[in-house]
């Protein structure tokens, strides 16, 4: 049995830190005392850690309930679930049925403060929410599932008194992104390649790793009698986004050097098209374009004035 560390302050208990945020946070949280829980095992993060549970969070033994019932110190929640192949159940068990049997097996009296990692997609979640959409595409319940997924969290929080901070990225880019399978790094892989993009103005955010980092680094570090007089509420919801918030063509040129822009009439058209007949010919897993990401493509995503969310700033840190 690992006893946890006696200075509560460096406890950092981390769900979900072998996934793309938490490999790039990990190494740059210096000497803090690190618990991880992880479903997907990696050597590196386990070595610098001083507990590592491999395992679902739907499916935690007892043994690791009584060791998430005597934690003391910070909880940075990054686990959730993302893929194009997902369906609603799939979203359900992982980013609600998961975030619900973690916060259960919590013990709230031991909690300095806790850290969510959510997306931006629960922005647009609650507004899918509110107007009672149709929702049909693996994108969208994931959108629903993130907004639920936060006012679950939320509610434990205000229920328990426990500081919560909610950090919410959009397009999460570092020189890395082009190997893992997220829209930005599916459009910097290709950019790369061609070198010619077509004319898309169409504002879009991105989250450079390197803030999303620092701002983590930041609240895990706040002292206990600062966290409270740093935030002005119980909750509070940060917007992590790179400045200026560029189009589709600005980002092409601009990060991935792209050499020559060519305008398309009617692109938005031709690419739905030509989504329907590669799903029609069955080439979806060769040819990642649906009419899901042709829509989503043309979907600005500045969320400029949203509502209960103030917006990061790096001079903070």
């Amino acid at each position: 049995m690992i006893k946890i560390n006696e200075t509560p302050e460096s406890n950092i208990l981390l769900t979900g830190a072998c996934g793309y945020v938490g490999r790039a946070l990990i190494p740059k949280l210096g000497n803090a005392s690190l618990y991880i829980i992880d479903r997907a095992h990696n050597n590196e993060i386990s070595q610098m850690s001083r507990k590592f549970i491999c395992n679902d969070l739907n499916q935690i033994t007892s043994e690791e309930k009584n060791f998430l019932t005597t934690y003391i110190g910070t909880v940075v929640h990054l686990a959730a679930a993302r893929s194009d192949d997902f369906n609603k159940r799939k979203y359900i068990d992982d980013n609600l049925n998961a975030t619900k049997s973690f916060l259960d097996a919590l013990n709230p009296d031991g909690i300095k403060m806790f850290i969510h990692v959510g997306s931006v997609a629960a922005i647009d979640g609650e507004i899918l929410e509110q107007n009672g959409s149709t929702i049909n595409c693996a994108d969208d319940y994931y959108r629903i599932s993130k907004y639920q997924q936060q006012k679950i969290i939320e509610s434990w929080s205000i229920t328990n008194n426990i500081p919560l901070v909610i950090l919410a990225p959009s397009a999460i880019h570092d020189m890395n992104a082009k190997v893992n399978s997220t829209n930005i790094g599916r459009l910097e892989k290709a950019v790369t390649f061609f070198k010619i993009v077509p004319e898309i103005n169409v504002l879009k955010s991105l989250t450079t790793m390197s803030s999303l980092v620092t701002a983590i680094k930041y609240f895990v570090n706040l002292k206990q009698e600062d966290i409270y007089r740093e935030n002005s509420g119980l909750i509070q919801r940060y917007l992590i986004f790179d400045r200026p918030v560029m189009t589709v063509t600005e980002i092409c040129k601009k990060k991935f050097k792209a050499k020559l822009v060519i305008k398309i009439p009617k692109l938005q058209s031709l690419l739905l098209i030509l989504a329907s007949l590669i799903n029609f010919i069955g080439l979806q897993k060769i040819i990642p374009l649906s009419k899901d990401r042709v829509i989503k493509l043309y979907k600005p995503t500045d969320y400029n004035n949203v509502s209960g969310y103030k917006e990061w700033l790096n001079e903070k840190a």
